[in-house]
């Protein structure tokens, strides 16, 4: 079914107030290695269409929304009055605020589609592959996929947008085997970008094969309270309730602990935190042109030298809340401190925890507790030891009282900002 078929059946559709219909299809390359045997390669192309029905209703005096939303996987003969009218009931059930839906807009254009990925995803693949055997040098990638994919995205909406856009992406995943036998000692590592300059594999995997050896003489971490030093792994999501906090619905919900022009973290002994929120970096993951319901993305300031500017809102929520739209997503990019990482390693002892088990503070409370897999103690007398397994945790909003940010900087497909962070009075449990 066509596009326009879409939009004429859902504008001719008894009790339909309001629609979205997003287009996506996906081809994705894959191939799956075990040790330097090539296990599986497939292609595969995936499309589908979804749709969200608005109905507005009068209920108890007030005028209320509803909504439902249904997917068709391409290719099929959907009985399309029948979905929709099944849509209009079940959006009876649900009863919102009304909201308007994203109007005529020129989004722009966000350099997100790699050509290379694109039109010679095997050869791509083929030079990365190579790449990660080069960079692992003795330690064995005993397993590894590569995924190499292109998807094109279109949103249509009832108040007049129209966009798409397409964007790549690769993914690799490999595990890395040190040692032998009962003593032998696993890495597994993951990258995700829109192109292979950005993947940055074979510095990845190079970094992942010390890790490993590492790894086979690591102690548990001393039991008490340390500074840590955030990086890698860790600082895709670090920042994640400072912009969870920032976005228009956490205000609208009633969980927001910023308000505008005050101070985001009370009381700070350190360095102060600068916070974008950006959807046009070229190249990014969590760039877009526009968002799911057809809203046109831009760059906010969200925290400017440690005081809370504006918030980050789709649609929905900026209407609920009277402030501008910005769209939904976008990359994370936090300004450096003033002081290189090695200093801030040097005044030890510290810990610089680079993987977890996995690393996903609150996004409500800032709370976080983590399980080390790759860090190191440097003793602050030029002395590191390798540390594996026992935790870290704290709060953010605690920890970043006294914060301290690397003048070096680390690009990650969401984040874009200093290659280390440094929180002082963190709770580490480990050997006594």
């Amino acid at each position: 079914m066509t596009p326009d078929a879409w939009v004429r059946a859902l504008s001719a559709a008894p009790g339909v107030d309001g629609w979205v219909v997003r287009e996506r299809s996906l081809t994705s390359h894959q191939r799956y290695r075990i040790y330097t045997r090539r296990d599986a390669e497939r292609t595969a192309r995936l499309s589908t269409v979804e749709v969200t029905v608005h109905a507005r209703r009068s209920e108890d005096g007030r005028e209320v929304q509803g909504e439902a939303a249904f997917t068709v996987p391409g290719g099929t003969d959907p009985d399309v009055p029948g979905l929709i009218a099944r849509a209009v009931e079940q959006a009876a059930l649900t009863a919102n605020r009304p909201y308007a839906l994203p109007g005529a807009a020129d989004p722009g254009d966000v350099p997100l589609c790699d050509p290379g990925v694109a039109e010679t995803p095997w050869d791509v693949i083929d030079a990365l592959e190579a790449e990660m055997d080069r960079s692992a040098g003795d330690t064995p990638v005993c397993a590894s996929e590569f995924f190499a994919e292109r998807t094109e995205v279109a949103v249509r909406t009832s108040a007049g947008f129209s966009g798409a856009y397409a964007a790549t992406e690769l993914f690799c995943e490999f595990v890395l085997l040190a040692g032998a036998g009962e003593a032998g000692v696993e890495c597994h590592g993951i990258r995700r970008a829109r192109r292979p300059r950005e993947l940055a594999l074979g510095e990845a995997v190079a970094h992942h094969a010390r890790w490993a050896g590492d790894r086979l003489g690591a102690d548990l971490p001393p039991t008490g309270s340390c500074p840590v030093v955030f990086g890698e792994e860790a600082l895709d999501a670090l920042f994640e309730p400072f912009a969870a906090h920032g976005g228009a619905r956490a205000r609208h919900e009633g969980w927001s602990r910023l308000s505008e022009g005050e101070a985001a973290v009370r009381d700070v002994k350190g360095e102060a935190l600068t916070l974008t929120v950006d959807p046009h970096l070229p190249w990014r993951l969590g760039s877009r042109p526009f968002d799911a319901e057809g809203q046109a993305t831009r760059p906010v300031a969200l925290i400017r030298d440690g005081r809370f500017l504006t918030r980050t809102a789709s649609k929905r929520f900026a209407d609920y809340l009277g402030i501008p739209a910005t769209g939904a997503g976008g990359s994370l990019v936090v300004a450096s401190g003033p002081t290189a990482l090695a200093d801030l390693l040097a005044e030890g002892p510290v810990i610089h925890a680079l993987r977890f088990s996995t690393f996903q503070p609150s996004r409500v409370t800032g709370a976080f507790s983590a399980e080390l897999r790759t860090a190191y103690l440097h003793d602050g007398r030029g002395g590191v030891t390798p540390l594996s397994g026992g935790s870290v945790s704290g709060n953010l909003w605690e920890a970043f009282k006294d914060a301290r940010f690397a003048a070096e900087r680390a690009v990650r497909p969401d984040y874009d900002g200093p290659a280390g962070v440094r929180l002082e009075g963190v709770t580490v449990a480990g050997r006594a």
